[in-house]
Parts: structure tokens; C-alpha cells; sequence
């Protein structure tokens, strides 16, 4: 399962509130930015169904919050793939359904990366103060 960390530097944040409620509104930011993070995951994912646009918030505390998709290929198709070779282990060929012949070696290109995480990442990083207000 692909996941990441949000962690916000909440030290620049001054108030006259109590320290519990200074917790409770840094957690309340992180939990607005977060959702917001989510819904713009969920629209820059580039597929238009599946499960690399099922991205949850899995845990949330007043310092950070786990974010996940439930898409384990979701960190190869964001940061790509080296170009690597198939090869089989078990037998002397590799065989499909449609192959003419049975096939020694097949040459992957590798996957481009997409790089959605970071672009997503980069449209909301502008309206994280207002979260914070």
C-alpha cells in the first residue's frame, strides 16, 4: 500500500489559546489541509477509475497525518520504472495467450514517470496558511 507523511511546522504559530486548544486547532488545519491534499490527489491521479484514485487519510494527530492509496502501484507509476528484462524462472520460455511462439526474453521500457504526488502536492502547498487562520 502506497502512503505518505504529512508533517507540519506548527512552531511559527502563535496564540493567546491554552495549549489544549492550540492542539486542537493545529489538528483541525492539518485535518482541513489534509482532505483538501486528498480531493486533489483524487483529481491529478492519472487514471479515471480504479484504486490509484482511492487515497484515504489513515491517521491524523495534531502534528501529522498519514495519508494512503490502496494502490500498491502508485509509487511506480509516480516516480517511474527502470527499463528491466522478463526472463523466465521456472520453465524454458514465457508464454501468453496471442504470443506466436513461445518467447525467451521480453525487454521492458520501464514506466514514465507521472510525478501526480508532487504536482498535487504543489496546488494545495499555497493554501495551507489559510488552514491555519
Amino acid at each position: 500500500m502506497a502512503s505518505f507523511t504529512i508533517d507540519i511546522d506548527t512552531t511559527g504559530l502563535t496564540s493567546k489559546l491554552s495549549p489544549d486548544k492550540l492542539t486542537q486547532a493545529k489538528q483541525k488545519g492539518l485535518e482541513y489541509s489534509s482532505q483538501e491534499l486528498i480531493r486533489v490527489l483524487m483529481r491529478n491521479s492519472p487514471v479515471d477509475h480504479g484504486l490509484l484514485k482511492s487515497w484515504f487519510l489513515d491517521s491524523l494527530s495534531s502534528d501529522e497525518a498519514v495519508i494512503k492509496s490502496p494502490a500498491e502501484y502508485a509509487q511506480w507509476v509516480n516516480d517511474g520504472t527502470q527499463p528491466y528484462t522478463i526472463t523466465p524462472t521456472s520453465k524454458k520460455a514465457l508464454y501468453w495467450e496471442g504470443a506466436d511462439y513461445p518467447v525467451k526474453v521480453v525487454h521492458h521500457p520501464g514506466i514514465k514517470a507521472r510525478h501526480f504526488v508532487e504536482d498535487s502536492l504543489a496546488d494545495v502547498n499555497g493554501r495551507l496558511d489559510g488552514y491555519f487562520l
